[in-house]
């Protein structure tokens, strides 16, 4: 049997948690000893989450003010009913369907907004109290809606936000003693029950693909002793794999004019092997060096970073 992780006197926020992946997260922090503030604009789910918790022996307090506008609000609640804050899970988002050019502005920047802004704010409240807990634990979820796919463009350019933010801020956090996380789950929740015609992969993702599964990595990726953190994660049922930018080689062409590129640049949508990128400071090398071989030795002792002006 596997020792069980202890979060006692642990504090986490989930947002979004009156329901789906969200739920789970709670109930299986609060479950493991952590006290949870869980948080939904629909009340009435996070008072369910709530008492399905308290029902289970754990300690959960519901908060349902809106995380783009109250994210401030939502924090304290967690100091005024707990007294601290150590682990945040960035989960609540929704999606609208419909294509770039025909979707209401309206609905598109309240999709976006949801998600990162929503995503912003909370972090941005919790960030000081994450630091002063000495392991603080944040996760912001992305999504491989951010890849290619029509009809979600609002969805797709809000989780590519995401996945840049927690790029820049687990360099950050890791200066403030913050563990921060990006996630890309996959499992079978009421936003993805109504998605898919084949009943096979319906089937597929409702068997084998729980919210609980997903519960259980994101659970340990927040817990104290937890080391693996700063990456981007997939993951889906009882399986993960770690993210990242990838590079084709380099396409030169023959001369720096538009009219050399017509021949070369067709090249640059062929297959070819790919280079992952950790950082930004690892691809600007690349890059430099690709330019001017000569730096490769001295760079191989010199860090690459752009620095503010």
């Amino acid at each position: 049997m596997d020792l069980q992780l202890d979060f006692e006197g642990r504090v986490a926020l989930v947002t979004g948690a009156g329901s789906g992946m969200g739920r789970a997260y709670a109930q299986m922090l609060a479950s493991r000893g952590a006290r949870v503030v869980v948080n939904d604009i629909n009340g009435a789910a996070a008072a369910a989450t709530v008492e399905a918790i308290e029902e289970a022996g754990g300690q959960a307090v519901a908060d349902a003010h809106d995380i783009c506008v109250d994210a401030a609000k939502i924090v304290q609640s967690a100091i005024d009913n707990y007294g601290s804050l150590a682990i945040v899970i960035n989960n609540a988002g929704i999606v609208r369907f419909g294509l770039f050019a025909e979707q209401d502005p309206a609905t598109w920047w309240r999709t976006f907004d949801i998600h990162v802004r929503g995503t912003v704010e909370i972090s941005r409240y919790a960030w000081p109290h994450l630091a002063s807990s000495g392991s603080g634990r944040l996760i912001n979820t992305a999504s491989t809606g951010m890849l290619p796919g029509a009809n979600r463009s609002s969805y797709g350019a809000a989780k590519g936000a995401i996945w840049g933010l927690g790029n820049s801020l687990f360099e950050e956090g890791r200066e403030a003693g913050i563990q921060v996380s990006t996630i890309l789950p996959a499992s079978w929740t009421p936003m993805t029950e109504s998605s898919f015609d084949v009943a096979e992969v319906r089937d597929t993702m409702r068997d084998l693909m729980p919210p609980d599964a997903v519960a259980a990595f994101v659970t340990w990726l927040a817990h104290q002793d937890t080391t693996v953190f700063g990456q981007s994660f997939q993951i889906s049922g009882n399986a993960a794999n770690r993210t990242a930018l990838a590079a084709t080689p380099r396409i030169t062409a023959a001369r720096s004019t538009p009219e050399a590129w017509v021949e070369a640049g067709t090249n640059l949508i062929a297959d070819a092997p790919m280079t992952p990128y950790k950082t930004s400071g690892e691809s600007l090398r690349n890059e430099l060096v690709f330019h001017n071989p000569a730096l490769a030795e001295i760079l191989s002792t010199n860090s690459v970073s752009i620095r503010a002006k």
